[in-house]
C-alpha cells in the first residue's frame, strides 16, 4: 500500500472511531454531547436515536477505511458509498416523515409539520444522490459527475430551505 493510501485510510479510521466515541459517550446520562444534539440531557430515547445515527456514520466510515486499506477499487468504493448514503438518507427521511421520529433531527424542538417537511427533504436528498452511483460505476466523464453533484447539491439546499420555510 502506498503511503498516501495508508494516510487516507488512517485518517478515515480515526474519524470513524471518533464518531463511534461520540455516539457511545452521548449514551451516558448527563453527557454534554446530549446538549450538543439540542435534546433534553435526561431524554434517554432521543439520545439513543441520535447515538444510533452518529454510530451508523462511524461504522460506515470505518468500513470505508477498511475498504481503502485492503485495496478495494475506487469504482466499487465510490458506488457503494453513494448507494449506502442514499439509502440511509431515504431511510432517515422516511422515519422522520412517516413515523414522526423528530428526535432523529439535529434541529432541536421542531414542530410536527416542519419535521414532516424536513423528512421529505431528506428523502429528496437521498434520491438526488442516486444518479451518481451509476455514473461512478460506468466511469462517465468528470464533467458529468460534477454536474450531478452540483445539481443534486443545489436542489437539496432548495428542498431543505423550503422545509424550513
Amino acid at each position: 500500500m502506498r503511503s498516501e493510501t495508508a494516510v487516507a485510510a488512517a485518517i478515515t479510521a480515526v474519524t470513524g472511531l471518533v464518531l463511534l466515541g461520540v455516539a457511545l459517550y452521548s449514551l451516558r446520562p448527563g453527557s454534554r454531547f446530549r446538549r450538543g444534539y439540542g435534546i433534553d440531557p435526561e431524554d434517554d430515547g432521543a439520545a439513543r436515536s441520535n447515538a444510533l445515527v452518529v454510530g451508523l456514520c462511524g461504522v460506515g466510515t470505518l468500513a470505508l477505511a477498511a475498504a481503502i486499506a485492503i485495496g478495494v477499487s475506487e469504482r466499487v468504493i465510490g458506488t457503494g458509498a453513494v448507494l449506502a448514503s442514499a439509502g440511509l438518507c431515504v431511510g432517515l427521511g422516511w422515519f422522520v416523515r412517516y413515523r414522526d421520529r423528530r428526535e432523529l433531527l439535529t434541529t432541536p424542538r421542531v414542530d410536527r409539520e416542519t419535521a414532516r417537511r424536513l423528512g421529505a427533504s431528506a428523502i429528496v436528498c437521498g434520491l438526488l444522490v442516486l444518479p451518481l452511483a451509476p455514473a461512478i460505476w460506468f466511469g462517465v466523464s468528470d464533467a458529468v459527475r460534477v454536474s450531478l453533484v452540483a445539481g443534486g447539491f443545489l436542489l437539496t439546499v432548495v428542498a431543505i430551505a423550503c422545509a424550513y420555510r
